[in-house]
C-alpha cells in the first residue's frame, strides 16, 4: 500500500470529507437528495482473497432523504496511476458488496438491493484516459446480442482536471485537498492552508487536524509511514507544523522549478516523435491514444519507445 494512499484512506475515514467529496465534486444533483447525517462506514472485511488489497479502500452508506429505508453506498477507490480495466475491477468488487448485503438480508423493503455508487478518486500525474463504462471494455456484438453486455459505469474524480479557478469555486476541505496538490507557487499554498486552518479551528475538528497533518507532513513533503507521524491535535501546535514546512518546501520547489523547465521541453518533443512514429507504423490514432501519448510523463514516453521498436500492435506499445 503506498503512503500516500495510506494518507489517503486516513482522511476519507472522516465523514465531513467525504460529504464534501461527493456534494462538490460528483457533479450529480441528486445527490442533494441525500441525508450526509447518516454517514456511516461500511465493514470492507467481505472482499475475497483476490482483491484483498483493496480491503483499504473506503466504503460509506447513507440514507436517502425521502426514504428512511433506501440506502446508497459510496464505494471510494483511491488510485495513483491509471487503470485501464478499472471498470471490471469495480464491478467485482460492487458484486462481492452485494454479495455481503444478500448474506446479512441488508435489503431495501421491496426486496431489492440497494444503489451502488463506485467513486475512483485518482491523484496521478498522467489524465485519466481509461473507460468509464464497463460495455466500452468489452468487443462490439450484433445489436441482438447488446442486452447481454454488462453495464457498470463508476464517477471519476480526477484532481489534476480541475483548474485553480474551479478549485477556488469549492469552499470546502476538499477542494482544500485538491488546491494543496495543485500548489505550485509559495503563495498559492498558503492560500489554501490559511483556508484549511480557518475551518478546522473547532475542538471537534481534532482528528481531520491529525489526518491533514499526517497526509501535508508524512507523505506529500517527507514520504513517511502517515502512522509514523506524531499527534498534532491541538489548532496551535497544527498551525505551527504547517508553517514550518511551508518554508522547507518553498526551498524544494525552487530546485524543483529550475530542472522542470528543462525537462518539459524534452518531454513535448519526445511525446510527438512518439506520436509520429506511431502513426507512420500503424496509421492514423484515435483522439484517446493521442491525449495519452500527449500527457504521459518522461519516464513513460521512454518506456513506450523502446517497446516500440519491436510493438506488432498498438496495443504492444502500451502493454494493454
Amino acid at each position: 500500500m503506498r503512503p500516500h494512499d495510506q494518507s489517503y484512506r486516513l482522511l476519507f475515514s472522516q465523514p465531513r470529507m467525504v460529504e464534501d467529496l461527493v456534494r462538490s465534486f460528483t457533479g450529480e444533483s441528486w445527490v442533494e437528495q441525500l441525508d450526509f447525517s447518516t454517514l456511516e462506514r461500511v465493514n470492507a472485511s467481505y472482499v475475497s482473497d483476490r482483491l484483498k488489497e483493496r480491503e483499504g479502500d473506503v466504503v460509506w452508506k447513507l440514507r436517502h432523504r425521502e426514504g428512511s429505508a433506501l440506502y446508497v453506498y459510496l464505494l471510494i477507490e483511491f488510485q495513483s496511476e491509471v487503470q485501464r480495466f478499472m471498470a471490471v475491477r469495480l464491478l467485482a468488487y460492487v458484486a462481492l458488496l452485494y454479495q455481503d448485503l444478500l448474506a446479512r438480508k441488508e435489503l431495501t423493503p421491496s426486496g431489492k438491493l440497494p444503489l451502488v455508487l463506485p467513486i475512483v478518486l485518482y491523484n496521478g500525474e498522467d489524465r485519466w484516459w481509461a473507460p468509464l463504462e464497463l460495455s466500452e471494455l468489452i468487443q462490439g456484438v450484433p445489436e441482438e446480442a447488446q442486452p447481454y453486455v454488462p453495464r457498470l459505469r463508476y464517477r471519476l474524480i480526477d484532481e489534476g482536471s480541475y483548474s485553480p479557478e474551479e478549485l477556488e469555486g469549492h469552499q470546502n476541505l476538499a477542494g482544500a485537498l485538491f488546491g494543496l496538490e495543485k500548489s505550485l507557487r509559495r503563495d498559492d499554498l498558503q492560500r489554501w492552508l490559511d483556508r484549511l486552518t480557518g475551518w478546522l479551528r473547532a475542538p471537534e475538528d481534532a482528528e481531520l487536524r491529525q489526518a491533514f497533518a499526517a497526509w501535508f507532513q508524512g507523505v506529500f513533503l517527507d514520504g513517511r509511514n502517515p502512522e509514523e507521524i506524531p499527534r498534532v491535535s491541538g489548532l496551535e501546535e497544527f498551525e505551527t507544523m504547517l508553517a514550518k514546512r511551508v518554508i522547507e518546501w518553498s526551498h524544494e520547489l525552487r530546485e524543483e522549478g529550475r530542472e522542470q523547465g528543462r525537462q518539459e521541453g524534452w518531454q513535448e518533443g519526445e511525446a510527438h516523435l512518439l506520436l509520429r512514429q506511431l502513426e507512420k507504423k500503424f496509421g492514423p490514432l484515435d483522439e484517446m491514444t493521442r491525449t495519452r501519448v500527449l500527457s504521459a510523463k518522461a519516464g513513460r514516453l521512454l518506456e513506450w519507445g523502446e517497446r516500440f521498436v519491436s510493438a506488432e500492435r498498438l496495443a504492444d506499445v502500451f502493454g494493454d
